[in-house]
């Protein structure tokens, strides 16, 4: 037997203050065949002395081992284990990995023993419901490298500057849904890790921090700072941005979105030639990109949505190609919710995008042909616009040579016309299709249902669409919304529909029948999570009732 007795005796204490209501921990025991803790879950032992080197209890790890139990989905289960922490987890002196991550301590307080375990390496106790201080303690484990103590409710956290600071070694700290509202000198404390490469403060209550450039660069600061991400905190000045220019070289990973961030966005962000994810999405930020982000080669992920941006698209498009002509890393551009004007350009340089989010713009003219061309489109949204014209077979029939990806279109809310193309049943894999306020006509596609039978959300209503309804849209097994209200439909109801559950009553959670005292469709939701099918009507001039157990389906012209 590997185990070393003292230590297998400090588990089982550790595991009677759990409640393991799932039995995760089954492998931990006293019978004959469980004698070596170094084969538990969760337990890892020295090769060479047989000491408990890790101990990994985190979500992650018992994720898989209550998977390989085959008793159910793991995403069902709130907590694993719940309990207290035992003061016998000191007796493994040896650990140097330590992953409690989303165990339930019902808010106790972050035991002061923690601090003996002075061989520590890594310390996750993310999401574990702790409360209270964070003690001072923690303090003398000067050899960490990894500290997350995110997604707690720490009561105080003001004793910061008693602990961190002696941490010299850390390369990883996540403090985020933490209150540091009260530290104001928490740029001080964090600037003083020279190994720090991932920072994490995300909903921390701070606030702009006071830099004085003289002083700047005299910090013992990180010259390797890789990961930051401060978003959903309160930072008004562009002082935060002086002190990220330290990090020009190094950082690869820069989230500031949902601060209170004003004025333009400076040029300091173009020398960070690393840079694979840039987001400033809900902030306050005005004017347009900077010249200096054509030098963002690297750029995979750009996120500016919900500012007040303006200008043309084309010329911010145009910016980001042009000192890298090849630019093909750019696989997420998201600009929604700004005031960009134009029409949309040839994105085809991008030739790796994945996710184009350009809705709630003042966005003119056609959709370009050329985006027929980008095969590797998995979501776009092009709603709340200004957009017009025909969607044609050219839009989408190029995408026919690749197996596309594409599972997310929206194209709501602007002025398209003409018929659905036919192309679009080479987008087998998608799940939500919108085009719902536009001006299309024509009868509703019987390929919808032959076609595209992965389809949970189908948006059709403010159309001019006429005819019936197809029978084929029965073969939508996985619709979940279907919504063609506001159109010129008559004709009869598929009786595929009579087995589907339907809920729409106003103001009313439980299965119903009566739609009395609706007057609009404005007074109806537009999409009611969990529905299998909403037809609704802007006049209920006859509602229809179905059986197993209640459907209710409204058309306007029958």
């Amino acid at each position: 037997m590997r185990c070393i007795e003292r230590e297998r005796e400090a588990l089982l204490a550790i595991k009677q203050k759990l409640v393991d209501d799932y039995n995760v921990l089954s492998s931990w025991g006293r019978e004959e065949h469980k004698q070596d803790c170094c084969k538990w879950v969760g337990v890892h032992c020295s090769n060479r002395t047989n000491h408990v080197t890790q101990l990994n209890l985190g979500r992650e790890r018992l994720d898989q081992a209550y998977s390989l139990q085959q008793k159910g989905d793991p995403q069902e289960i709130k907590y694993y284990l719940q309990g207290m922490m035992s003061p016998k987890l000191i007796e493994l002196q040896h650990l140097k990995y330590l992953d409690l991550s989303e165990i339930n301590f019902h808010g106790a307080q972050l035991p002061d023993f923690v601090g003996n375990l002075s061989n520590l390496r890594h310390l996750d106790i993310s999401r574990a419901s702790f409360g209270g201080r964070v003690p001072s303690q923690v303090g003398n484990l000067t050899h960490l490298q990894f500290l997350d103590l995110s997604y707690n409710a720490f009561a105080n956290v003001e004793n910061l500057n008693s602990w961190l600071p002696l941490l010299s070694s850390l390369t990883y700290l996540d403090l985020s849904y933490n209150n540091l509202r009260n530290v104001p000198d928490w740029l001080e404390i964090v600037n003083n890790h020279p190994k720090l490469t991932n920072l994490t403060l995300a909903k921390c209550g701070l606030s702009s921090p006071p830099i004085h450039s003289s002083t700047l660069f005299n910090m013992n600061s990180s010259k390797s700072l890789a990961h930051v991400d401060l978003s959903n905190n309160q930072f008004t000045s562009p002082s935060i941005f002086l002190w990220l220019s330290n990090y020009n070289a190094s950082l690869v990973h820069l989230d500031l979105s949902s601060n209170s961030l004003t004025g333009l966005i400076p040029q300091v962000f173009g020398n960070m030639s690393s840079l694979v994810y840039l987001s400033l999405s809900n902030n306050h930020i005005e004017g347009g990109i900077p010249q200096s982000f054509s030098r963002l080669c690297n750029l995979q992920e750009l996120r500016l949505s919900n500012n007040t941006l303006n200008g043309r698209l084309s010329k911010l498009v145009q910016m980001l190609m042009s000192t890298c002509p090849n630019q093909n890393s750019l696989e997420t551009l998201r600009l929604s919710y700004n005031h960009l004007s134009g029409s949309i350009p040839n994105l085809t340089n991008f030739s790796s995008l994945k996710g184009l989010d350009l809705y709630e713009n003042q966005l003119k003219g056609t959709i370009p042909e050329s985006i027929g061309q980008m095969s590797n489109l998995e979501y776009m949204y092009l709603d709340m616009n200004a957009l017009e014209g025909v969607v044609s077979e050219s839009h989408f029939s190029n995408l026919s040579r690749l197996t596309s990806l594409l599972w997310f279109l929206n194209l709501s809310s602007n002025s398209l016309s003409g018929e659905l193309p036919e192309c679009l049943t080479h987008l087998g894999d998608l799940v939500i299709l919108d085009v719902g306020d536009n001006k299309l006509s024509g009868h509703i596609p019987k390929w919808l249902g032959v076609s595209l039978q992965n389809l949970s959300t189908l948006v059709l209503s403010s159309n001019n669409f006429n005819g019936s309804m197809p029978p084929e849209l029965c073969r939508l097994t996985n619709i979940q919304n279907l919504d063609v209200s506001v159109n010129n439909i008559f004709g009869t109801i598929p009786k595929c529909l009579n087995t589907l559950t339907v809920l729409a009553q106003k103001g009313n959670s439980s299965p119903t029948h009566n739609l009395d005292g609706f007057t609009s469709q404005d007074e109806l939701p537009r999409v009611i999570n969990h529905l299998l099918v909403l037809l609704v009507c802007k006049k209920f001039t006859a509602t229809f009732t179905l059986s197993r157990p209640f459907c209710i389906i409204c058309f306007e012209s029958l």
